[in-house]
């Protein structure tokens, strides 16, 4: 929807004036950019939130996708530190783009994702004991499936 609304901005802009209630930040270079940053974000957002509702999935590939995503974050963060938009399809259609403020911003999100999946990253052994048994550290899996089914056993 906000890539619709982004690519109809001229039209709505127009439609606007027709009616006597302009929007000045359809005018504004400024806002058009930030809005052009959000549309690819939220596109990179939709993107993971279907990987995440595909049906037949184990709780490891979710992680799996979460941890893939935080690992883009960061790498568009540095991107964006050094000046480069590529992943960023829209923004990069601009010339004066506030790289430091965008970086930024993705460093906020990739911390949001840290403190709302932390518990995913607590349980990190038991998923790869889950997805590679052979390959794990079992004895770090053990210790948090132990506490996990203390919590699960009532206590009398």
């Amino acid at each position: 929807m906000l890539k619709r609304f982004y690519e109809l901005r001229k039209e709505i802009s127009d439609f606007m004036q027709i009616k006597n209630k302009p929007l000045s930040e359809l005018n504004d270079p400024k806002w058009i950019c930030d809005l052009a940053f959000l549309v690819d974000l939220t596109g990179y957002l939709n993107d993971l939130n279907l990987k995440l509702q595909k049906q037949g999935q184990l709780v490891n590939d979710l992680y799996s996708h979460l941890k893939a995503f935080q690992n883009k974050i960061r790498l568009w963060e540095a991107q964006m530190l050094s000046g480069n938009s590529y992943h960023f399809t829209t923004l990069s259609a601009y010339e004066n783009i506030a790289y430091a403020q965008y970086a930024e911003e993705l460093k906020l999100l990739s911390e949001q994702f840290s403190n709302r999946f932390s518990d995913f990253k607590n349980m990190e052994d038991c998923f790869n004991l889950f997805a590679t048994p052979t390959k794990s550290n079992v004895k770090n899996a053990t210790i948090h499936l132990q506490m996990d089914l203390r919590k699960l056993i009532p206590k009398i």
